[in-house]
């Protein structure tokens, strides 16, 4: 039950921190240097608010220990509450940042800014957590699938029972 908890724990920060490299040596080179905290660091900033970006790793923890605290309500709110005030969602922001600055230039933020500003780019960004979750299930239940089909194959072979 317990190695089940904090596997659930981690795949939080997996889910809420996807852009997040896991090793911390590799965090590092995504925190943006000082000669990078410019004008197109601004820029992403706005980008960020556009597409929402800023707000979604909240968004996806909150829902995330919601369903924790479903699955393990012997878990006392202290600690979910604990586990919050650890969270550092401007941190987060910045290291978001830095991988920004590694792939794009000022003017590919430039880019999607306007782009993202257009009705096209609005309905992305609108119809974009359905199309996530939506995805996310039919991975799950195509996984689910593929996985049964594999031991399956593995029983038939003799390797498992």
């Amino acid at each position: 039950m317990k190695l089940k908890f904090l596997y659930s724990l981690s795949l939080l920060f997996t889910l809420s921190f996807v852009a997040t490299p896991a090793a911390a040596e590799t965090q590092v080179s995504y925190l943006p240097s000082a000669r990078n905290r410019s004008e197109q660091n601004t820029s992403i900033q706005k980008l960020m608010t556009i597409t929402g970006e800023k707000y979604l790793t909240r968004q996806v923890t909150l829902q995330t220990i919601n369903t924790l605290k479903n699955q393990y309500p012997q878990v006392p709110q202290k600690f979910w509450d604990s586990f919050l005030a650890e969270m550092n969602y401007e941190e987060m922001n910045q290291r978001i940042e830095g991988i920004y600055n590694k792939y794009f230039t000022e003017e590919d933020i430039q880019g999607m800014i306007a782009f993202y500003q257009t009705p096209l780019g609005q309905k992305i960004i609108s119809v974009l957590p359905q199309l996530a979750q939506e995805s996310s299930k039919v991975g799950q239940q195509y996984g689910i699938e593929a996985a049964t089909r594999a031991i399956k194959k593995l029983q038939a072979a003799g390797y498992i029972r």
